[in-house]
């Protein structure tokens, strides 16, 4: 069953820069969606990608946004991992929300436009390019399209995995941690193993829309299902919550690094995306088998997105089966 999807953008957090500032997928998370994305260029973006990367990896420009976060100059960059949305809000909306442009949809558009303009300079373009891959990783992330007031769930104390831990930083990182224990290799295996599940039917779902706004409505609707059915303070977040929201999970990273090989392939090399094809199907790390029908492997009982079940119209932000 696959009916949340597509961006998961994690928390707000606070607008102003005195705030603890939050940031989407650890390491692993933007690693693995930098790598579904190389993995859908064209060979004239692959080869402008490595001009502007030089020694640089692709998984190592995907995190230096967050590894330059301690560094004093590099504050202006803070507020352009998340934008915030009322509570009372049901979806977004730019004019209320915009920020003056300084929030990560803004933030998309701006270095799009700029990767995409071969007369700036390479350090400026290079700039742009780690920052795009960073943010729209951070786009789908669930919380950063969320609530000011609690930083995007960051204050949302509950116990993950028996630890004291918060619902921002679950789905940061200890979601994926918690896979990648049943996963020999660790991320690239994962991101391998995601990109082998992708359909053609997902690929083109995925990419009938470039604007990185309406991706934000869709991850907001995912964050909405996740403060509705938030685990109880006893219960935290445990094997049981792993394995009801998995195929949100990898379906988040799958879909952000779908979007972001189409947008690289767009930026570098202009009018020679490739033929994008999806998975045959493959193992599945967590013992099951993949295949064009089921390649997420076996969804839970219920669907994330429809937590009481049934075919409901979907609603604004998740994608139909």
């Amino acid at each position: 069953m696959k009916r949340l999807i597509a961006s998961c953008v994690a928390g707000s957090l606070a607008a102003s820069l005195a705030c603890a500032p939050c940031f989407a997928w650890g390491d692993d998370g933007h690693k693995i969606v930098a790598t579904i994305a190389t993995s859908q260029l064209s060979e004239p973006a692959q080869q402008a990608l490595r001009e502007l990367l030089g020694d640089e990896t692709v998984a190592d420009a995907a995190v230096w946004a967050d590894k330059v976060r301690s560094d004093g100059q590099y504050d202006w960059i803070k507020p352009l991992h998340y934008i915030n949305v009322p509570r009372n809000a049901t979806s977004l909306d730019m004019a209320r929300d915009g920020n003056d442009g300084k929030q990560v949809v803004s933030s998309i558009l701006k270095y799009r436009d700029i990767l995409k303009d071969t007369t700036k300079p390479k350090e400026e373009r290079l700039l742009a390019l780690r920052l795009l891959i960073h943010f729209v990783g951070d786009l789908h992330q669930p919380f950063h399209v969320s609530y000011k007031e609690d930083l995007g769930g960051n204050k949302l104390t509950i116990q993950a995995f028996g630890r004291k831990s918060n619902m921002h930083k679950v789905w940061d990182s200890e979601l994926i941690q918690r896979r990648l224990k049943d996963t020999k290799g660790g991320w690239a295996t994962m991101s391998a193993d995601l990109r082998q599940s992708i359909t053609p039917a997902e690929l083109k779902k995925w990419t009938a829309s470039a604007d990185p706004a309406v991706w934000a409505n869709e991850s907001f609707s995912i964050t909405r299902t996740l403060y509705r059915d938030a685990p109880n303070a006893k219960t935290g977040v445990d094997d049981a919550y792993f394995r009801q929201w998995l195929p949100t999970l990898n379906t988040c990273l799958e879909v952000g690094g779908v979007r972001l090989g189409a947008l690289l392939n767009d930026a570098l090399a202009p009018g020679s995306a490739k033929d994008l094809k999806g998975g045959k199907g493959t193992k599945d790390t967590n013992g099951g088998t993949k295949d064009a029908k089921n390649p997420k492997g076996t969804a839970p009982t219920t669907s994330p997105a429809s937590p009481k079940g049934g075919n409901a119209t979907p609603k604004q932000g998740e994608l139909p089966e």
